[in-house]
């Protein structure tokens, strides 16, 4: 379409054309009776234009924004993404057999940003919320926490929640590792690519169309993963929540209702959280000495963070070398000792099955000039 005209433009344009077609006109002054007429035509026509330009543009999604935009998603099966919570594990210390209940709120000490946590654990056992490599129980007491707010004000670094909203006797709480998530919401540019490369609904009971209606029924689903369930003949969806920490059971089950009522063939549908992939890294060094070894974990633990969340999807690599090119490039570390740097326990890479999502959960360092750097479980033996 041609650039939007004005009732001058018009009137010119009009001016020209009834010269060309006629000798009978002749006197086109302000005065004119004709101007005057042509001059009407001309405001109208350029009102008429004004209207169909501006809704070329809206139904265009390179033209489109604002709310025209969320418009024209919603006629693509598509809602622009409000802002994310974030996640973090934390790691609690404390009286053996001490309980810390689902929905413990914990507070950053330097913003006042407050976390929940999602389930409940027993202090002095192994927890089976994060499923890892039984190697080092180090974070036999973790726990996956989520921020009560939303955006990247809810982002905290290393060892920021050490707070409980309400005490609990004789127990301490960190993190040991940055949190993940905390998206600010969706602006234009990303909601126009996501239209842009939207995959439809395709044919009802395929696994795109489980997967997609997943993300279109609950919008805290950041992907989402179908298969066959031979035990009920019915679909498995496995889910990945947009703040990186686990469903509830009462959120899986209203997903599952959501997308049950949607479907024609009404097969059972079962809606689980995705498996977690632990990514654990040690490694010894010799430091700067103009550098603390506490500047060196935070810088380290928030770049490997970075890495896995990059990666945060079904069946995901976390490749070692990278790992390894982080330690090396991080101001500080003058040298790595390089048959101690284990990811996992091994000099290899991370890899997750079809239905696992990597979580970054652990870092020890050690420089050999001091205490290594790490959180240790500390029981008090109750009687």
């Amino acid at each position: 379409m041609s650039n939007l005209k004005t009732p001058g433009t018009l009137l010119k344009d009009l001016i020209a054309n009834v010269i060309a077609n006629t000798n009978a006109i002749s006197y086109f002054g302000k005065d004119g009776v004709v101007r005057a007429i042509l001059n009407a035509i001309a405001i109208e026509i350029s009102e008429l234009w004004n209207d169909l330009y501006q809704t070329t543009r809206s139904i265009f999604v390179d033209t489109s924004s604002g709310t025209k935009l969320d418009e024209l998603a919603a006629r693509n099966g598509l809602t622009r993404l409000g802002a994310t919570k974030s996640s973090v594990v934390l790691i609690f210390n404390g009286p053996a057999t001490t309980v810390i209940p689902s929905e413990t709120i914990v507070k950053s000490n330097i913003t006042g940003q407050q976390y929940k946590t999602v389930g409940s654990i027993t202090l002095g056992a192994i927890n089976p919320n994060i499923q890892r490599p039984i190697w080092d129980n180090s974070i036999g007491d973790a726990v996956v926490a989520e921020s009560l707010d939303t955006g990247s004000k809810t982002q905290v670094g290393v060892e920021e929640l050490t707070q409980l909203q309400s005490p609990i006797s004789g127990v301490t709480l960190s993190n040991i590792i940055p949190s993940i998530g905390g998206l600010d919401a969706e602006t234009d540019e990303q909601l126009r690519y996501r239209i842009k490369n939207r995959i439809s609904l395709l044919n009802q009971g395929t696994q795109q169309f489980y997967e997609t209606l997943c993300k279109e029924v609950e919008p805290t689903v950041f992907n989402a993963f179908a298969m066959f369930n031979p035990l009920s003949l019915g679909t498995k969806i496995y889910l990945i929540k947009n703040s990186f920490a686990p469903y509830l059971q009462a959120e899986l089950d209203a997903i599952a209702t959501y997308v049950y009522d949607r479907q024609r063939a009404l097969s059972p549908v079962l809606c689980v959280n995705a498996g977690i992939k632990s990514v654990e890294v040690r490694f010894e060094y010799t430091r700067d000495e103009d550098i603390t070894q506490a500047t060196i974990f935070s810088s380290i633990a928030q770049k490997i963070a970075d890495l896995v969340e990059s990666n945060y999807d079904f069946g995901a690599v976390i490749k070692y070398q990278d790992i390894l090119n982080i330690v090396i490039d991080t101001d500080g570390v003058d040298e790595l000792v390089i048959n101690t740097l284990l990811v996992n326990n091994h000099q290899a890479n991370v890899v997750c099955t079809s239905l696992e999502v990597p979580r970054f959960t652990y870092l020890k360092i050690n420089d050999g000039t001091e205490l290594p750097i790490i959180i240790n479980q500390k029981y008090v033996t109750v009687e």
